[in-house]
């Protein structure tokens, strides 16, 4: 049997679905109705694949994966969520987001991209990807190369907020305080005039494809 974790804070919601995946399909269902306690099933159910919803207390469904990419990175997750931001999209990729999907949507086809995923694949929903991609085209950025703005250090704890780490994560990696890191984060954040680390993601993405 394929286990599924299903995350969401509505309870209606939690319920209709895991009883569809459960009645339905070849699937047994694990619940959590917050993002701590998705955090702590995943240390012992270990699904075959987690499917969050993005917008629920606590950091939602980003928190859960950014847990994922560093502690359980062969779990697969996908996105099921009344509404995703560009940003938020931009950012669940690349912490290696398998699929997106809207709550709205066929049951049937958020199904065909469970198994998709299931089978190794990725499945994004095109009412998504769309704006998240108008959105890295559209978002303001600066002409200059990012290695000329930023030392190699700040060059470095970039790349490690980008793999979904937190700032005492970056510092035990780097050797470094956290007060320090906070430190080289806002001067990342002022000479990329960025407020957030969605934001940072979206700029650094932004600098890759012109450096490319």
């Amino acid at each position: 049997m394929t286990n599924i974790l299903v995350v969401d804070d509505h309870p209606f919601f939690l319920h209709g679905f895991s009883q569809h995946l459960a009645n339905g399909y070849d699937f047994t269902v694990e619940t959590a109705l917050s993002v701590d306690e998705a955090i702590a099933k995943l240390d012992t159910v270990r699904p075959d694949l987690a499917m969050l919803d993005v917008s629920m207390q606590g950091g939602g469904g980003l928190r859960v994966l950014r847990h994922m990419r560093l502690h359980y990175p062969d779990i697969p997750a996908m996105f099921l969520t009344v509404h995703v931001e560009p940003e938020q999209t931009i950012e669940a990729m690349r912490l290696g987001i398998k699929g997106i999907a809207l709550k709205d949507s066929d049951p049937e086809v958020i199904i065909n991209g469970m198994k998709t995923i299931l089978a190794g694949g990725k499945w994004f929903e095109q009412s998504v990807t769309e704006p998240a991609l108008q959105y890295s085209v559209d978002k303001p950025s600066r002409t200059v190369r990012s290695d000329d703005l930023l030392t190699k250090r700040e060059m470095e704890i970039v790349d490690l907020v980008c793999l979904g780490l937190r700032n005492r994560q970056i510092a035990d990696r780097c050797a470094l305080t956290e007060g320090t890191v906070k430190i080289h984060l806002n001067s990342v954040y002022r000479k990329l005039g960025v407020a957030s680390r969605a934001e940072l993601i979206v700029k650094r993405e932004g600098m890759r494809s012109t450096q490319s």
